[in-house]
């Protein structure tokens, strides 16, 4: 899980409190915003032992700069870089954690390294940014050995790379009131603690910055996490965000007795015999089983030595199929194989030419060679051939041929690679049956490949994560998680009535509309009894409730311009409003539900709300063409809800025009694209210009091409179409 670097907002609503620390930094009496993170060890006869380490964040660190309000004439000036793992261990050394116990955390945004009168923020490591991209390590041992694993031992004594360090006086430091003994803070230069140590490891991000204000804008109210079974599964582990109890659990609730026998009751199955686990460095196996992935692509640490079993019939279904083979998953087999070959052509026809400026030639002249063993790892993990290049270098979807048609081909190749990972029979990715089926670990809420679609990160609004390891006896919600159902509202600067707060599960909106974010997430978990309310800038202000009564899937989306179809209310009850608001606003409110673009078998879930009804226009004499210039992207790549601005200028020729309407489509309006806002402009005068503005943000990975309609639907109407927007899916 990569920490974005545009802006994440938040997802599914809580009732939020902010946490502070004030210390004298930069700019003395800084206030660094704290999370807390919980937890708990559910098991029954277990110690759970956490380790804590930070994400390296080199040649800048844009969370930095967001907390310093730096402005972006001054940027290349103070790139705070922090290019080095910071570590935290807790309870390391007895019975850590023991079972149905928990530890409490608070974490801040950043510790100050230096003094304030010698920070330099062109040199690295003055500050630990504990926020951008971060994991926690899971240990566990029997609580009868009264000790921690091997393992863990060596790591927190004997590691030569790491040292412990004391940050500058009065900085905020993290805490832990409920540990055995307050965290020691660790510097490490070698990176990651090692691969095959007995560990699970969780990802998180914690707050979201907004790349596209001046200076960068940081939202405190965010955290993003995984628990991370993509390249290897070792123990069970549930999370939700802090604060949020609506959310539920993504993860798996399982003790970790069962889930040891699932990883047993695989390894021992006849089609599977022979699938590695990790050795450690004291050369004990462990029973942590690594992903396809993860084989294909490092074979280091693992036992017993290659070749495996079900490996090589990994490999052999790939060769059969690539020569040939006439069985059903063949086709896909050589669909994706033709994707990652054209892929790869293009990465060596422009190594040293269209790519030059992005690829280190002087430290490798020559680009990389292809055989078997780089094609699978590459198809695995997919990824594009770009070594010695930057990350942004021959994307998948840029390939040659599949980039056509608003990059139907490379959606049509995804699609037929999440088949492959789902294939009933499981014979091209044993893992992801390992994972996901109910005969072995039956763990919905992860990841089992690096593109999986299941509901295995999320992405809300909370004020730090709660843990729980073994069990769910630490979680506030007993519920798994669910695909979010999206709300947007209609909102306008132009618009003489608007909304300016809206509430979830509140019949008192208190949440200030950010016009900026005009929508917000609801949990499925949240339905029962729930009431959205909004207010409007009137004075008096008016209210306006509704609720949504049925879970989705909905009905299909239906034809813009056209009558909504009674179908699409029949989950909307707006009793209790106004005769006024029933009449208008309550007429125009429905639920839809469409496919996810380039998702394996996902729809998302919308429910549409109007703009409030407005007074009448005053007619203007003359209605004059207008014309819409270019639409303008503020990003064309994007991660999942991360928002991109989108501009355009109008223009009148000759004569004024009133009423003007603007709509934003993701996909052609004449193909059935959704409709994400409308703009209206009371009023254009004669040869003028004005400039319209909207954000857009999605959690459905792949590429979006943006329209804009002008007087949609009128003899003047004029649609633009904007450069594509590529919403990547990675892992951390």
């Amino acid at each position: 899980m990569k920490p974005s670097l545009t802006v994440r907002r938040a997802a599914l609503a809580g009732f939020l409190t902010s946490s502070l620390i004030i210390f004298a930094g930069i700019g003395s009496g800084q206030t660094v915003p704290t999370m807390t993170i919980e937890i708990h060890n559910d098991s029954d006869r277990y110690s759970i032992y956490p380790v804590l380490s930070t994400g390296g964040h080199f040649p800048i660190d844009t969370w930095m700069q967001a907390a310093f309000k730096i402005p972006k004439s001054q940027l290349a000036d103070n790139p705070y870089p922090t290019p080095n793992t910071f570590r935290l261990y807790f309870n390391p050394t007895g019975t850590g954690i023991p079972p149905h116990s928990s530890i409490t955390v608070t974490l801040p945004l950043y510790t100050q390294l230096v003094p304030t009168d010698q920070v330099n923020p062109k040199l690295a490591d003055q500050y630990i940014d504990w926020w951008n991209g971060g994991r926690i390590s899971l240990y566990a041992s029997p609580y009868s050995d009264g000790a921690p694993p091997k393992a863990l031992v060596a790591d927190y004594t004997g590691r030569p790379s790491q040292r412990v360090l004391t940050p500058a006086a009065g900085a905020a430091v993290p805490t832990c009131a409920t540990c055995q003994q307050p965290p020691e803070i660790f510097e490490d230069t070698g990176g990651e603690l090692p691969s095959n140590d007995p560990v699970q490891i969780i990802e998180y991000t914690l707050g979201a910055i907004d790349l596209t204000k001046d200076p960068y804008t940081l939202d405190v109210k965010n955290v993003d996490y995984d628990v991370s079974y993509v390249d290897n599964v070792y123990l069970p582990a549930a999370m939700e965000p802090y604060n949020n109890p609506a959310v539920g659990w993504i993860g798996t609730i399982q003790e970790i007795d069962p889930f040891k026998d699932a990883l047993r009751k695989f390894l021992a199955a006849p089609s599977f015999t022979g699938w590695p686990q990790y050795v450690d460095d004291a050369g004990e196996t462990v029973l942590k089983i690594p992903s396809a992935l993860h084989i294909m692509q490092d074979q280091a640490n693992l036992t017993p030595a290659a070749p495996w079993a079900p490996i090589e019939k990994m490999k052999t279904l790939w060769t059969h199929c690539t020569a040939g083979g006439a069985e059903p998953i063949c086709s896909n087999i050589r669909d994706v194989r033709d994707l990652f070959e054209a892929n790869y052509t293009n990465y060596k026809n422009n190594y040293r030419t269209a790519f030059q400026g992005a690829c280190d030639q002087m430290k490798n002249p020559d680009p990389a060679t292809l055989d078997e063993n780089s094609m699978l790892a590459h198809v695995y993990a997919w990824t594009p051939f770009n070594a010695n290049c930057n990350a942004q270098t021959n994307l998948l979807e840029d390939t040659p041929g599949y980039q056509e048609n608003n990059y139907l081909g490379y959606q049509a190749v995804k699609s037929e690679f999440d088949d492959l990972n789902n294939w009933p029979t499981g014979e091209f990715n044993p893992y992801v049956t390992l994972i996901h089926d109910p005969r072995y670990l039956n763990a919905q809420y992860v990841y089992a490949y690096s593109v999986d679609d299941a509901v295995g990160n999320m992405q809300t609004t909370g004020e730090g994560l709660i843990i729980a390891v073994g069990g769910s006896a630490g979680l506030p919600s007993q519920n798994p998680a669910t695909s979010p159902i999206h709300v947007p509202f209609g909102w306008a600067a132009t618009d003489a009535v608007r909304f300016v707060k809206y509430g979830i599960c509140t019949n008192t909106p208190d949440q200030d509309v950010n016009p900026n974010f005009t929508n917000f997430d609801l949990s499925a978990n949240q339905l029962s009894d729930c009431t959205l309310s909004f207010m409007d800038n009137q004075n008096p202000a008016s209210l306006y409730y509704f609720k949504i009564t049925k879970q989705p899937p909905y009905p299909s989306r239906p034809p813009d311009g056209q009558p909504i179809p009674a179908v699409n209310k029949t989950m909307i009850d707006c009793s209790g409003n106004t005769q006024f608001v029933a009449d208008t606003w309550c007429q125009n409110i429905f639920g839809y539900t469409q496919a996810a673009v380039g998702q394996h078998k996902r729809e998302d879930d919308y429910i549409s709300v109007p703009a409030p009804a407005q007074p009448p226009a005053v007619p203007d004499p003359t209605n004059g063409s207008v014309d819409i210039g270019k639409l303008e992207v503020s990003a064309n790549r994007i991660t999942p809800r991360d928002t991109v601005v989108l501009s355009a200028t109008l223009s009148t020729s000759g004569s004024a025009a009133s009423e003007v309407s603007v709509s934003f489509y993701d996909g052609d309006p004449q193909q059935s694209g959704r409709l994400f806002a409308v703009k209206r402009i009371p009023y254009i005068a004669a040869d003028a210009q004005h400039l319209v503005q909207t954000t857009y943000q999605s959690n459905t990975c792949g590429v979006h091409q943006l329209f804009a309609a002008v007087n949609e639907g009128k003899t003047s109407e004029v649609v633009r179409r904007a450069q594509p927007v590529r919403v990547a899916c990675n892992a951390f």
